[in-house]
């Protein structure tokens, strides 16, 4: 009679990115490449984001913007005033009527949910001033 390694109990599965991402098998989730840096969101020079179409952007969330067929990253403020914000430059904001987020103009087309940074290129300093 053989006795189970205790071993065993330790055992973990590979991570992958659809656990890690907690995908599920969506098809609403898609992986879009940044091709600017963003340092206040954290995004870097060819960073792969991860955007699901199917959930409901939140105040603060990074959104994917279709503004007059470009998509650009752009920070979703509700409040009094639901305004887009530039990511680098908060100042620059787009008013925006609460309609219009899937209006004519502007249309949201996705909710950024992760980022994935090349940690191989260089050191991320979140404060690069000091």
């Amino acid at each position: 009679m053989a006795y189970a390694s205790p071993a065993t109990d330790y055992a973990e599965g590979r991570v992958t990115p659809n656990v890690a991402c907690k995908w599920k098998d969506s098809p609403a989730q898609f992986l879009v490449h940044a091709t600017e840096a963003s340092w206040r969101a954290g995004i870097k020079k060819d960073a792969v984001l991860v955007v699901n179409k199917a959930r409901k952007p939140v105040d603060g969330s990074l959104v994917i913007v279709d503004h007059e067929g470009e998509f650009e990253v752009k920070r979703l403020k509700t409040g009094s005033v639901t305004r887009l914000e530039s990511l680098d430059n908060p100042e620059e904001v787009r008013l925006i009527a609460r309609s219009d987020l899937e209006g004519s103009e502007t249309i949201v087309w996705g909710v950024v949910t992760h980022i994935i940074n090349d940690a191989s290129t260089d050191e991320f300093d979140d404060c690069p001033i000091i």
